[in-house]
């Protein structure tokens, strides 16, 4: 069968491909790149692809740190990738947005779950002046006076589920075994409907069935369990997302019912701006990110050139919801494991909480509990939602070095990356990095804050010298709010419950996805989840 009888979608994959190796060729034909140190690629065609999709690859990276050093390339299909642990670039590279932006499979992927208009895929010009415009508008509803209003959200929330623990141990007799990542993450759930929406959607109550917005939110945070070979070429080669497939249309009924639900509540918080202009006397809901939003896009100060559209800020709701709940849901689920680990540590925590004459704390009280910070810092750092995260070169650019780097024989300081470079940020793998933090840094030990290496302060991270919440234009806005809940969240039970692992430690792993969620080693088909047993506590 010759080309010309073909269909043309066909004709146009092909091409795809084609035009794709003859890049790599040339690429690495011609890269100034290919003369850094790093690893032979294992496949002609892939390079490292199958195994940085397949699994996260922090532990091969600081294999090749130990054998190649602290800078160096490898090849993804036709890219060489540009790799460091070199502290000064990583702060060079977050702080200068502009030329490093996400890769466009990652924001095309982001865009298939979202919905993210497509329009701002393709101009990076625009991506940046977008999202500064977005930022200036969105940043009021994370500021420390909201943060502060919402943690009577978080209290309300993480009793209820402390309620819905209790009844399970009655019902079990003296102790429960439950699957306590299930349940933090319905209270996050809640938590951020409530606190982006002022809408409870009730996936704390037992009794209540499930609702097409609930469904929606989980069925974009845990749409995959598993790492195949065909969303790995759908993620690195976008035009295979025209075909359809499962995922695809999970993700677009689920951007379908955020939409529409978003969209209804933009239209209650304009009416009631429009009848508290006219003199209407409104009963209005606490601050919820969705008033702030549409207040501040509103305001007589705004330019009208920086007002963000409906469909911007439905995206926004969209993000705020899905990034929002699972996120606080996963490193809960890692704290709790980690002090299931170490009783002493439990002990040592619920006595410091206890410390407190009080169930309904306020924020300048939590950030009084020092162990609890020092115990969440930990697991921050050794527990990052994402374990690495990626930036493309958007031009021909030199990249500073803190540490020199052999090429061609001779010591360089920095380095010529040029236009379309994937760059790997590695964030697990600085959050424990021995030259960093010491010998000891792969070990759970919270009391390392009290003294911690001076080595740690070159990392251009926004919170607690780890990069997690990542630094930079592109930081993490709404960390505090996932700090603070999670701090209520801890207060609130472990003043209540005693908490061990339901499992094996052994069996405790983390999902083979880009979110790191605990699972069970011996049964993921059962996807994220965390058994423990969960025991009342009474005070001698």
């Amino acid at each position: 069968m010759s080309l010309i009888t073909l269909p043309p979608l066909i004709c146009a994959v092909l091409a795809a491909v084609l035009f794709k190796l003859w890049r790599a060729v040339v690429r690495v034909q011609y890269n100034s790149l290919r003369h850094l140190p790093g690893p032979e690629s294992p496949s002609v065609l892939f390079g490292f692809a199958w195994q940085f999709w397949s699994a996260d690859p922090t532990e091969l990276h600081e294999e090749w740190v130990r054998l190649y050093g602290r800078t160096m390339s490898y090849r993804i299909l036709s890219d060489i990738c540009l790799f460091t642990m070199d502290t000064k670039a990583l702060a060079h590279i977050l702080t200068h947005d502009a030329t490093y932006q996400k890769p466009y499979a990652v924001r095309t992927f982001i865009a298939e779950m979202l919905g993210t208009a497509p329009v701002e895929l393709f101009s990076i010009r625009f991506i940046g002046e977008q999202h500064r415009r977005q930022r200036r508008v969105v940043n009021p509803a994370f500021g420390p006076l909201q943060i502060r209003e919402f943690t009577g959200l978080f209290v309300k929330k993480a009793c209820q589920l402390r309620d819905v623990l209790s009844l399970e141990v009655a019902m079990h007799g003296s102790v429960a075994k439950v699957d306590l990542y299930n349940w933090l993450h319905r209270m996050s759930l809640d938590v951020i409907s409530e606190a982006a929406f002022g809408y409870d959607i009730g996936t704390l109550n037992v009794e209540a069935r499930s609702n097409e917005l609930c469904d929606a939110f989980r069925l974009v945070a845990q749409s995959v369990t598993r790492m195949s070979l065909w969303p790995m070429l759908r993620f690195f080669f976008p035009i295979l997302r025209i075909f359809p497939e499962e995922q695809s249309r999970r993700f677009a009924k689920a951007r379908r019912v955020m939409g529409e639900f978003a969209s209804i509540r933009i239209d209650e918080k304009k009416q009631e701006m429009e009848d508290n202009k006219s003199g209407k006397h409104v009963r209005r809901r606490r601050g919820d990110f969705l008033t702030l939003l549409v207040e501040a896009n509103m305001g007589a100060s705004l330019p009208e050139g920086q007002r963000l559209s409906d469909e911007t800020i439905i995206d926004e709701c969209r993000t705020i919801l899905v990034a929002g709940h699972d996120t606080t849901a996963i490193t809960l689920s890692w704290f709790f494991y980690n002090i299931a680990l170490y009783p002493e540590m439990q002990e040592k925590l619920r006595s410091e909480l206890l410390s407190l004459p009080t169930d309904d704390p306020t924020t300048e009280e939590l950030s009084s509990l020092h162990y609890l910070d020092c115990v969440l810092r930990e697991v921050v750092r050794l527990y990052p939602v994402l374990p690495s995260s990626l930036r493309v070169a958007t031009e021909d650019t030199v990249l500073p070095l803190g540490e020199s780097v052999q090429i061609n024989g001779q010591a360089q300081d920095r380095i010529l990356v040029g236009k379309g470079t994937p760059i790997v940020i590695p964030i697990l793998a600085i959050n424990r990095d021995k030259a960093l933090w010491g010998e000891d840094a792969f070990e759970f030990k919270p009391e390392r804050w009290d003294d911690l290496p001076e080595a740690v302060s070159s990392i251009p991270g926004i919170w607690a010298n780890n990069l997690t919440f990542m630094g930079g234009q592109h930081a993490c806005l709404g960390y505090k709010f996932s700090l603070n809940e999670a701090k209520v969240a801890v207060f609130t039970l472990l003043r209540a419950f005693e908490f061990e692992l339901g499992l094996p430690a052994e069996d405790v792993g983390r999902t083979p996805t880009m979110l790191m969620r605990p699972m069970r080693l011996s049964d993921p088909d059962s996807g994220p989840q965390l058994p423990v047993l969960v025991r009342p506590y009474r005070r001698e």
